[in-house]
Parts: C-alpha cells; structure tokens; sequence
C-alpha cells in the first residue's frame, strides 16, 4: 500500500492532501547586578488535540522528520498505523541497542588483513579515516536507534571535536570512540556525558587539556586556559545569564549579566591540571604512536594543582584535595548552574525541530531538563521527550508558524535523501578488491558542501546557534544557524552530489560509476533504488502525492507541484524506463527545491 493509499483510506476524505501553509532567542554568576527581568513561571503544558486521517499522516512524517534522520515508508506507516504513539515509538528507542562504531571499524579493518591499532603504519590513516566514516553514514542511514544517533548527532555540534585539527588528523579509531561515548550517553544524564567528555583523549588533544600541567614559575608555566573556557562557554552556561526561558538578563542598567570571568576561567584551568592518557607510564611520554585515543585520560597528582580555587556561585574548593575531587567538584559546580538547562535545551530544540523556538517552549523543556519528575536533572531521555512530544513541535499554531521550523543541515538532507530511497552501493575495501561490502561512501562530499561529522572548521561548530543572516528576513528578529554555511559554493556543490545519488539509479550512468571504484576513493558509487515509486509513476498525481508524504510531509506547494508535474510529463508513464525518468527527476527537483530545504 503506498503512502497516497495509507492516508487516503485514514481520513476518509479521498486521496488528496492538505498542503500546509509554507513558512521559511542565571544566577551563580560572578558578574555583578542584580536582574531586573526576574523570570516567568513556567507555562502549564499544552495539551495535544487528537489527530487522524491526513493530518495524523502528515504529523507522522513531520514526526519522523524531527527525531530520525529522514523518514522512510515502513516507519510511517508502522507509527500511522499506532495512532501516532510517539510515546511508544520513543520508549522503543530508548530500549534499541546502540549502534556502534569503533567495534564495526576494527572489524572491517581485520577483514581487510590490516591492524586497527597499528598508529605506525601511516598508511592506514586514510583507510581509518574512510571507513569511520562509512560507518558514521551507515548509521545514519541504515541505523535501527534512529533516534539516539540523531541526538548523538545534535550533542557532537554541542560537545564539539574535529579531525580538521592537526591534533586529531590521524585518530580515527579515537573519533570512532568519541561518537560511541555520546551516543552512550544521548539518553543518559548531561552531568555524566560532560564528564566523559571531559576526560576522553580526543577532547583532551583537541581543547589541550592532556599533559595540562599546574604553574611553574621557574619554567614560566601556567595551566592551559582553552578547555576551561570552552567548557563554560559552549557546553554548559554560554557567556551571559539566561532566563529559564532562554531570553538574557539584564542587571539595573539593561546591559547582559556575565556568567563568568577571567579569575573563574583560571580556577577552573587549575582543576583540569595533571591529566595524561590513560595508557602512560609516566608524565613525560612521548610515543606519540601508541598513546591511547580511546582510553580515558588518568590523573598524575605530581602536576595537579592542590591550591584553593573559587568557582562560580563563589564556592571554594579546598586545598589539598586529588585531581579527581577537583574534576567532580568542579563539574558539579558548572552542572548546578541556573543556565544549563535553558542554554542546553535550547540548543537541542533548535538542531531537532525549530531555530526559533517560542520562550515558552524552551521554559517547558527547561522544566523538565532541571527536573524529570523525579528530581533529577538532566536526564536527556526525559528532555528529548519533552522537546519532541511538546505541543509546539506537534502543531504549527497562528502564533508560531510564521517562524517555526530550520533549515535543514547539509548532512539531514543527504540522510534523508539517503534513507527514503534505501541508498548504498558496493564499496572495495581492499586494493585488489578481494574484500567489499555494500556500504555507504561519502566522505569527500562533505568538503564541498560544507558539512562533515566531526569535521567542523572550529570548537564553534560549522554555525553558531545565535547566526542572523545579514539583511535577511525582513528584519525580524530571528535567527537561523544552517544558513551560516549557506552559499553558492555549497549549494552547488550539494546539487551535483545529491544528482549523482540520484541519476546513478539509471543502469548506463552506474554502470559507469562502478567501472572507476578505487578502495581509497573518497566516495563511492551511490544509488537511489526506486522501487514502488516505479509503479506509481504511472500516474502523475500519485506518484507526486507519494513523494509529497515521504519527503516533505505535505508541504509541498500547488505551484511546486505544477512545475514538477509539467517537467516529468515528457516521459512515457506506460515505459518502465521512461518511468524510472519520470521518479528520478521529480525526486530531484523535489529534493533540490527551496521548499524541501526548510524542515517545518
């Protein structure tokens, strides 16, 4: 049953579907002032009104949009068909196993006669490198916990690393680790991912925290400020007091309140001192080929400074006291301030469903980040429920859809692309091609249109969550973070990769393809498979209702319809390949189009 089908026989009210109406901002701080704007009381929460028929359909897919990395028929119709239970479909998540990706990486490289461990052989960087990255896409795409890796993914542009550093360059097997971490944690508590984070080597060699020494005067040492810093500013509270809100506060004179100051960024440096890898036999190790990139970091207390240190809120750690009593205290200090849980869930909001989410959005996700229910806070499974099962995320009222929704990443359009057309190909592993495996091949694309996992040009990410185009928007005050790495360049370069995965679905352009495959190519021969939109291009309406469901959840415009519809009716709908014409270009245009762009 197609999906034009599925709906139809729901509502009751014929095959059609609606088209919706397009739409394209604590105390504990050593900052002085007291607050003038105090902030609200948390709204009651909203309650959902029952859908069925099309609107249930459409809100499946927007659903799915949301919380995977693209919809696919089976799980439309599976959650269609369960009343819309994102309840349920959640909990079920919750239990998947985790999708792993360091165990996958040594696996392939042992089938392919090589040693994962083996950091002398330089050779191997780029094969590492390649098939880290195949497995991350796989993920991805092919995943059953669609949802953990859809919020280890919103976590890695919080807690952010990269392999553009010369530091993490060569450490596949260690990024490979670093994802396998969050993803551990994507349902866990906030406090104990940050102190995972805190402690795995790839963070350490990328924010300079490993080998971290407290001062030495003689030798004109002093403890490395850039993991403190980054710590506050990015992972935890940001730079200014926030409302539970998410909106600033402001002291008596209506200027920002500072979280934090040079003196706190100092004695926090001084707790992250005397941290070294956790595989060295002393403090001074320089094989530099055997370090462990997966291994936590352990404390050498020789370099660890055991002074007095004053943190936030002004507490004071006291003398004396180990590197790992400094590092919870510490942790614990940052974890209880006021802005974590709106600086945090803000963030989460706008890489899952909306850039511009309502205050009183955040203030109900806030709520539930500072407490579950049951006292604890920052229990993400609970906060990643609230965030998608919230009222606003469900339904685009009048008082929010003239700015509700994002621009979808570079890396979701791919995957959702990816995912509604069970794409992956063939891929050599081996330079005689005795060893292969049907993978997904997509490394170097990423260079082009500007956004690769664990490939962000800094600690910032590829865009800041606060990013307002200039002279965009008419001036309203919105912000929108994606279009930070919106440009011709990138536009571009993702049209002609998003072609190639489409058109490779013809036999004689794939045939091509598969002709040139190189085991250390950077991406591989990657291909659409139609199949039921085959049989559905017999008629032009049911095939663009089906695509309309799949892809863009209803959204799609009369007037985008009609251009579709007349490009595609050229091709014979009683000729399967003149049919395979006809599915091809209307994904295309459909997948390129302004309107697929912005997710709502």
């Amino acid at each position: 049953m197609s999906l034009v089908l599925m709906v139809a026989c729901g509502g009751g009210g014929g095959s059609s579907l609606p088209t919706p109406t397009p739409v394209v901002d604590g105390s504990g701080s050593s900052g002085g002032g007291a607050a003038t704007n105090p902030p609200p009381a948390p709204p009651e929460p909203l309650e959902l009104r029952e859908m069925v028929g099309n609107e249930l359909a459409l809100d499946v897919t927007r659903f799915l949009t949301q919380a995977t990395f693209g919809p696919t028929e089976p799980e439309i119709k599976a959650l269609y068909e369960s009343n819309g239970d994102f309840d349920a479909w959640i909990d079920e998540q919750v239990a998947a196993t985790p999708s792993r990706i360091l165990e996958g990486l040594d696996a392939h490289m042992q089938a392919s006669g090589l040693d994962p461990s083996n950091k002398r052989n330089l050779e191997l960087d780029w094969q590492k490198r390649m098939l880290t990255s195949d497995l991350l896409w796989e993920r991805f795409v092919h995943g059953e916990d669609q949802l953990r890796q859809r919020v280890a993914f919103a976590l890695s542009q919080i807690f952010v690393i990269s392999d553009l550093s010369d530091a993490l360059f060569n450490d596949a097997r260690g990024i490979a680790n670093y994802h396998d971490i969050i993803t551990d944690h994507a349902f866990g508590n906030y406090r104990d991912l940050l102190e995972a984070v805190t402690l795995n080597p790839m963070m350490g060699e990328y924010l300079s925290m490993v080998r971290n020494e407290k001062a030495d005067a003689s030798r004109n040492i002093r403890p490395d400020e850039n993991y403190a810093r980054e710590m506050m500013q990015l992972f935890t509270i940001g730079l200014v007091e926030l409302n539970d809100d998410g909106t600033v506060r402001l002291d008596e004179g209506g200027n920002p309140i500072p979280t934090y100051d040079q003196e706190i960024t100092k004695a926090f440096a001084s707790v992250f001192t005397g941290w070294m890898y956790g595989n060295a036999p002393y403090w001074y190790w320089a094989d530099w080929f055997n370090e462990s990139t997966t291994l936590a970091m352990k404390p050498f207390e020789a370099y660890h400074d055991t002074e007095t240190k004053t943190l936030l809120n002004g507490e004071v750690l006291p003398a004396g006291q180990t590197a790992q009593q400094d590092l919870d205290a510490a942790l614990d200090n940052v974890f209880a301030h006021r802005n974590v849980a709106p600086f945090v869930s803000k963030q989460l909001i706008q890489r899952l469903v909306t850039s511009n989410p309502s205050p009183e959005y955040v203030a109900r996700v806030s709520a539930v980040f500072n407490d579950n229910g049951s006292g604890e806070k920052g229990d993400l499974e609970a906060v990643v429920r609230a965030i998608l099962l919230d009222d606003e995320a469900r339904q685009l009222s009048p008082e929010t859809r003239e700015t509700f929704g994002k621009l979808k990443e570079p890396v979701l359009k791919f995957t959702a692309l990816m995912r509604a057309f069970h794409v992956e190909a063939f891929q050599p592993l081996t330079e005689d091609g005795s060893v292969e495996r049907e993978t997904i091949r997509f490394f170097w694309p990423g260079y082009d249109y500007g956004q690769r996992p664990y490939g962000s040009p800094s600690v910032f990410n590829f865009y800041r969550p606060d990013y307002k185009p200039a002279n965009a928007f008419g001036g309203a005050d919105v912000v929108s973070p994606e279009f930070q790495i919106l440009n011709e360049k990138n536009i571009t370069a993702a049209s002609n990769w998003g072609g190639s995965v489409v058109f490779n679905s013809y036999d004689f352009l794939r045939d091509g393809c598969e002709e040139d495959l190189d085991f250390e190519a950077g991406v591989g021969c990657l291909y659409a498979k139609f199949e039921g939109e085959i049989e559905l291009a017999k008629n032009t309406d049911e095939l663009l209702d089906h695509l309309n469901v799949l892809m863009m959840a209803g959204g799609m415009s009369d007037d985008m319809r009609g251009v579709i519809a007349d490009h595609i009716e050229p091709f014979d709908p009683n000729d399967e390949q003149q049919r395979l014409y006809r599915v091809a270009e209307a994904t295309y245009l459909m997948w390129m189009s302004p309107e697929f762009a912005v997710q709502r």
